[in-house]
């Protein structure tokens, strides 16, 4: 893919940056790294909660709720920050992301993952019933496969790059 001038223009001050200053290179990369390894990790300890929740009696679904409720608090800012650390990478070498067709599915994976996300906040509003925990069960399936496949896809990102 064509990288539009206009684009390649305004980020070329922080591609210049990021080329010559190896800590805020090697800072950017340590940050998006820990906001997916904090991120992550909790959603992933969460899914594994849901999961044994939805098979689980009352109690344990109560625990569930509780752990997913408070994991937002840490999941939330961390795919921030992880958002936010992936646009200063992308933004540091434009040309080599934008041609990347492993650089779009990781995007797309993301954008997945944010919906299923936003998916399970909507479930969780309404886990009172039988079939909001098979949603619940169903998105945290799915957050779960979703959070290893990004972590392969991005590992095979920076392999490619």
């Amino acid at each position: 893919m064509h990288v539009p001038a206009a684009l390649s223009d305004a980020v070329a001050w922080w591609a210049s940056a990021y080329a010559d200053h190896r800590l805020l290179s090697v800072s950017i990369r340590f940050l998006h790294i820990a906001g997916l390894v904090i991120g992550g990790g909790t959603a992933i300890i969460t899914d594994r909660a849901i999961l044994r929740g939805a098979r689980g009696a009352a109690d344990e679904r109560a625990s569930a709720m509780a752990t997913l409720h408070r994991s937002h608090r840490t999941v939330v800012p961390a795919l921030v920050l992880v958002v936010a650390t992936g646009v200063l990478l992308s933004a540091a070498d434009v040309s080599t992301f934008f041609a990347s067709p492993i650089y779009w599915t990781k995007l797309s994976l993301v954008a997945l993952l944010l919906v299923n996300g936003a998916g399970l906040v909507a479930a969780e509003r309404l886990a009172a019933g039988r079939n909001a925990w098979r949603r619940l069960a169903f998105g945290s399936a799915a957050s779960l496969t979703l959070w290893i496949v990004l972590l392969f896809v991005g590992t095979l990102l920076t392999a490619s790059a």
